[in-house]
């Protein structure tokens, strides 16, 4: 079992860094521009390539991984519940069907049917969202920051 934790935390942590982080930053960006009074034609961030690009002309590159550390532990958490919650239930599944006389196929005794795997997939994917809500906020309340230089936060 704590290899599936292990691996889950693993790819949350990967993909954190080398995805989400930037991108979240400028969808949080152009997202909270819309909670200011600005002319729609005055909109400062378009789309996400352009949002990028002006963060990094204006901020540096850096500012693209603002909330790294709050996406990893969110994005890390998030993917070891699922992973784990996943892998533990069908491994419940698949060990009951071998102790009660299984199915007539081989998913039902080596593995999930689909349905069953969509649905356990579905259920173990919303686990991580309910466990990382804390994180989330903490994440999201730091890369809508803006910084500009010798003013702080």
């Amino acid at each position: 079992r704590s290899v599936n934790f292990v691996a889950g935390l693993a790819s949350g942590l990967t993909e954190a860094v080398l995805v989400v982080t930037p991108a979240e930053v400028c969808k949080i960006r152009m997202q909270s521009q819309k909670l200011q009074p600005l002319q729609p034609a005055r909109r400062k961030y378009t789309n996400a390539a352009q949002t990028a690009a002006l963060i990094v002309r204006e901020e540096g590159v850096g500012a693209l991984w603002r909330g790294v550390v709050p996406t990893m532990m969110r994005q890390g958490c998030n993917q070891a519940v699922n992973f784990t919650t996943y892998n533990a239930v069908k491994d419940a599944i698949v060990r009951h069907r071998r102790e009660n006389g299984g199915g007539d196929d081989q998913a039902s005794t080596h593995g999930l049917k689909p349905y069953e795997s969509l649905i356990l997939g579905g259920l173990s994917g919303g686990l991580g969202p309910i466990a990382n809500n804390p994180l989330d906020v903490v994440k999201t309340r730091q890369q809508r920051q803006i910084v500009a230089e010798g003013i702080s936060p």
